[in-house]
């Protein structure tokens, strides 16, 4: 025998309750010897016997039950089929629910999804009565589709066949390892003494991960230790070899997700043959908001592997968050890849401050002013082309006294000493999702520009500054002496436009004078965005709190640089401003797992209505803060379109998680992936491959137990019933007049000179052998009676002649 929780074990010694609480009542009682007791003694002996016995029983039934309920809450079982019980087999059947799966399998023209669902529903039919069965779905991770294991009978059968038929496969990846994890590590019911894990799969690669190799020695070593035999069976419902053309927009993008009013924007959308044959050429539509017939784009033919950018130029007439989606024109074996969606803010205006340190020179010598030249502002005012960010000029004193929640960003373009009460306004700023941008000059104090803005690594810049470095001037022929732009992050939103050397120059912008940063330790990385020939950093990014920050190591002006001479540093100026202000906005594009977070200034709504991909409604309720309130969730497991519904008004806002683009490409396993697969699966040393021993069922002790303790505690009301009707009668006396003087003429009783009389004689020592006056032989019958309602329970119990215990 085992238990399942054992540690109810250790209860058991209190089923000696009954007991000791009897043993410590009888103590409480005093025993008064009454010499008269000896005439009632002989009214009660004959039932004395049978009363003990009916005690003793009593404690029985007690003691049996408490120690029947600690066994229960024990969970015992026994091994074995000792009620005649047949083993019971649990079977998981885990579904790839991935997007890959929405291809056709080529024969019947279903879907693989639906292929898998059909086996499934046969496999449910074959399946006898009372054994279990679980569904688990691997996409994005394992997530249970049933509430536990369900015993098979006809009601079941029919709730899991339509809960089946109701799945549907979505737009992300399947992680079959972790899947797998999850089913061996299941807890199984006490009835289950087999476990068969069914995976059906389309012999996509990415989806077991094959090169997890940690991952796969846990598999094994939990198979290995898995309490039932375990059989774990794949089915590859794919057909391998067949040849597959899948043409995919792997994503959208553009320079910045926050427009102005009818500023034009640029889309690119990135088209990829991720089939194994090549694809004839196609179009490409361009939708806004849901609404076909935008644009066009045309798509040459593309070889396995190739791809092929489609654009779109386009401005927005009216403030609002706006969906741009390109959809693919043919079909293909994949259709869920053939479409991707950028969601962007059209809004009036992005306030920043730009701070002037020098107004007393010349205008093309300030640094604000090259800034402002660049948004396409000239004297506070807008120029014809003009971009959605406003600048706004201040002072350092200025700023100081200015609340900084009224700007997104704040520019320095040539600092100097800043201080301490303004670097801590700057440093609250950038925690709450400003932007800062910092840029070093000539009237940069190092020291007080390392103890307050780098402190020690903890401040707002990421290095500490080291001196002041003079290169060859800018102006000298020697092209191969002078220090150029040589490294520009490709991967990074604020330079990726700058690192494409075809259209921009920002490459050959040369370096006579810069700060040099003190290099990091070893192994940490400096968050550099912009890199010269000589190896110094020229601009470095930080992240503090939901801020970002951006120093660089020369000022705008073009003493030291002939950065504001390139045709880069328009581009520059608004795509670094665009990525520090990107916190403050909402975020609409996402990936998958990122939350969803609704910001709304100066009102009272408090809850809204976040819809997902596949249809599924969560009720958000919004948390106040200083400014409005602001709405969050975490459930962006799911590629695909989502959107959050404001209450009373009705607003729909719309977010967009991206799929990930391996998913569409149609990689089949290998056949070493395979036989690596098939040998952490197949393991001779798993309990339950066919060439293992049979094993007994185990049978639950616990419902047996709890039946056992609802008959004793029957019992022990019933015994206590019996003895309670004995001790007080099964009627109850009257308390009326009448009935008192009728019952009292029926009883006879011993007048008081006659019981003084014989009490004295019995306290004396004398003894009278015949019966006193007043008794006579009717009148033993209510002295028995009234010996039966005096004595207590003890008095029932043995005890010594002539006592009497109250």
């Amino acid at each position: 025998m085992s238990f399942l929780s054992a540690a109810f074990l250790a209860a058991l010694p209190l089923a000696l309750a009954p007991l000791l609480l009897h043993l410590f009542d009888r103590r409480r009682n005093v025993v008064i010897e009454w010499g008269a007791m000896q005439f009632l003694q002989a009214a009660v002996v004959r039932r004395t016997s049978a009363r003990r016995l009916k005690q003793w029983l009593l404690l029985l039934l007690r003691t049996l039950a408490v120690a029947a309920l600690v066994l229960a809450l024990a969970r015992p079982i026994l091994p074995g089929s000792w009620f005649g019980s047949r083993s019971y087999t649990e079977t998981i059947f885990v579904l790839d629910n991935s997007m890959s799966m929405t291809r056709d399998r080529g024969v019947d023209g279903t879907s693989l999804f639906s292929s898998a669902v059909q086996y499934v529903l046969q496999q449910l039919d074959e399946r006898a009565n009372g054994d279990s069965v679980r569904l688990l779905l691997s996409s994005p991770y394992p997530v249970w589709a049933t509430p536990g294991s369900i015993r098979i009978d006809d009601r079941t059968r029919q709730m899991l066949k339509s809960q089946l038929q109701q799945l549907q496969p979505n737009s992300g990846q399947s992680d079959l390892l972790a899947s797998l994890l999850t089913a061996v590590q299941t807890e199984r019911s006490p009835r289950q003494d087999r476990r068969e894990i069914v995976v059906f799969y389309d012999g996509q690669s990415k989806d077991w991960r094959s090169d997890d190799e940690a991952g796969w020695k846990r598999l094994a070593a939990v198979l290995d230790q898995a309490d039932i035999p375990t059989t774990v069976t794949t089915i590859d419902l794919h057909i391998v070899g067949s040849d597959e053309s899948n043409l995919a927009i792997d994503r959208i993008n553009s320079s910045r997700t926050i427009v102005g009013i009818n500023q034009p924007l640029t889309f690119t959308a990135r088209v990829t043959n991720c089939g194994t044959s090549t694809h004839p050429g196609t179009s490409a539509e361009w939708q806004l908001n849901g609404i076909a017939g935008q644009h066009e784009s045309q798509i040459p033919a593309l070889e396995a592997g190739e791809s092929h950018d489609v654009h779109w130029t386009v401005s927005f007439p009216e403030i609002g968050v706006q969906s741009v989606t390109c959809h693919l024109g043919s079909r293909d074996v994949l259709s869920a890849d053939d479409h991707s969606t950028l969601v962007v803010e059209v809004v009036n205006e992005v306030p920043i401050a730009v701070v002037e340190t020098a107004a007393d020179l010349a205008e093309l010598q300030r640094d604000s002013f090259l800034v402002q030249a660049a948004l396409g502002w000239l004297n506070a005012e807008p120029l014809d082309e003009h971009s959605v960010h406003v600048p706004h000029m201040v002072t350092l004193e200025q700023l100081e006294r200015s609340d900084l929640a009224d700007y997104q960003a704040v520019i320095i373009p040539n600092l100097t000493e800043l201080t301490p009460t303004l670097v801590r306004q700057l440093e609250e700023f950038v925690h709450e999702g400003g932007g800062l941008w910092l840029a070093a000059g000539a009237r940069t104090d190092v020291d007080a520009f390392n103890q307050l803005l780098f402190a020690d690594g903890a401040g707002l810049s990421p290095l500490a500054l080291d001196r002041i470095v003079s290169e060859v001037s800018a102006t000298e022929d020697n092209a191969d002496h002078r220090v150029l732009v040589s490294t520009i992050r490709p991967d990074h939103p604020a330079t990726a436009d700058l690192a494409d050397r075809q259209r921009m120059d920002l490459s050959t912008v040369a370096v006579s004078r810069h700060f040099r940063f003190i290099p990091p330790p070893e192994g940490e990385n400096a968050g550099t965005l912009l890199a010269l020939s000589n190896g110094d950093s020229l601009a470095v990014e930080h992240l503090v709190g939901r801020g970002r920050v951006i120093v660089q190591t020369v000022p705008l002006r073009m003493q030291w640089s002939d950065l504001a001479r390139s045709q880069s540093f328009v581009v520059l100026v608004q795509n670094w401003i665009a990525w520090l202000t990107q916190p403050q906005a909402t975020r609409h594009n996402l990936l998958p797992g990122d939350p969803i977070t609704v910001h709304l200034r100066g009102t009272e709504i408090t809850d809204a209505t976040l819809r997902m991909p596949q249809g599924d409604e969560v009720e958000l309720t919004g948390d106040t803060v200083s400014d409005g309130v602001v709405f969050r969730s975490s459930r962006t497991s799911l590629p695909g379109h989502y959107v959050v519904e404001l209450g009373v008004t009705a607003e729909q806002i719309p977010f967009y998680v991206s799929r990930p683009t391996e998913e569409s490409h149609l990689t089949e396993l290998t056949l070493q992936e395979r036989e690596k697969i098939a040998s952490v699966l197949t393991r001779p040393t798993i309990a339950g491959t066919t060439d293992a021993a049979p094993v007994g069922g185990h049978d639950p002790l616990w419902p047996l137990l709890l039946a056992i303790l609802i008959a004793l505690v029957t019992a022990e009301l019933l015994v206590s019933g019996l003895i309670s009707q004995e001790r007080f009668g099964s009627t109850a006396i009257s308390e009326s007049a009448d009935n008192w003087s009728e019952h009292s003429q029926e009883t006879p009783f011993i007048s008081d000179t006659q019981w003084t009389t014989f009490t004295q004689r019995s306290i004396s020592g004398g003894t009278s052998e015949r019966t006193p006056p007043a008794w006579s032989a009717n009148s033993s019958v209510s002295v028995s009676q009234a010996a039966a309602a005096s004595t207590t329970s003890d008095q029932e119990s043995p005890s010594s002649q002539n006592q009497f215990q109250p």
